[in-house]
């Protein structure tokens, strides 16, 4: 029995890939799960890119499953270099937070509703990447990740190919996200992330962390990308 969210998520187009359809359908079927999207915070207001994954969101509490909403407070500071061709302007501390505090409220107005259980949850992920101990991050979490495999990601070869500079700090931005997923797997029991497809790669990261380091299975799920006509975002 195809299960309710994902025939409705696949009707309207929003499918791209899954990493495990099949058993994220029967999971789906016995429970209703928390599922997040991330959103780093480099603008005052969301892009029309977003109008797409806010829509998930919706859908998601339309069937009685849990949202959770990632603002990027640390990923922010570091910047995602998939789909960009150049490294992304650092904005300073004052601008990011004034972004959070924009960005959020526009979530609450678009994910509003009555039912707790599928009131949306808000995260920071500088509440944990702000705290982290080098040493320990790369000991507990950099010992599950090969550069071979992180030099096969779309957002890196595509600036090695043209020869294009790939700052350290964007490199590792992989390795945050996949932690993210981690965090909310722990503490939020996060069962699920849905990003762009150009995400593909960090969300799978994600899932393949949470299975070498706590043993559980999640699922990554992707949409088409919003581009302009170059197809860039």
């Amino acid at each position: 029995m195809e299960n309710s969210f994902l025939s409705e998520f696949k009707q309207r187009d929003y499918f791209n890939q899954c990493t495990n359809s099949e058993e994220l359908e029967q999971l789906m079927n016995k429970k209703k799960i928390r599922a997040y999207i991330g959103f780093d915070c480099t603008a005052p207001t969301l892009h029309v890119g977003s109008l797409l994954q806010i829509m998930c969101l919706r859908l998601l509490q339309k069937h009685g499953h849990q949202p959770i909403v990632l603002l990027g407070g640390g990923t922010t500071r570091i910047g995602d270099p998939s789909g960009k061709e150049e490294t992304r302007k650092i904005l300073s501390e004052k601008e990011i937070e004034k972004n959070i505090k924009n960005i959020e409220k526009v979530f609450k107005i678009f994910l509003k509703t009555k039912n707790s259980k599928t009131k949306p949850i808000f995260v920071n992920n500088y509440k944990w990447l702000g705290k982290l101990n080098y040493i320990k991050f790369l000991r507990e979490i950099g010992k599950h990740f090969t550069i071979n495999k992180m030099l096969s990601f779309d957002s890196v070869k595509l600036r090695l190919d043209r020869e294009q500079s790939l700052s350290y700090m964007e490199f590792n931005y992989m390795i945050l996200q996949a932690y993210d997923f981690l965090e909310l797997n722990k503490n939020k029991n996060c069962l699920m992330q849905i990003g762009g497809s150009d995400q593909w790669g960090n969300i799978v990261n994600g899932v393949e962390l949470i299975k070498r380091h706590s043993s559980k299975q999640v699922f990554g799920l992707t949409t088409p990308l919003i581009t302009l006509a170059s197809g860039s975002k």
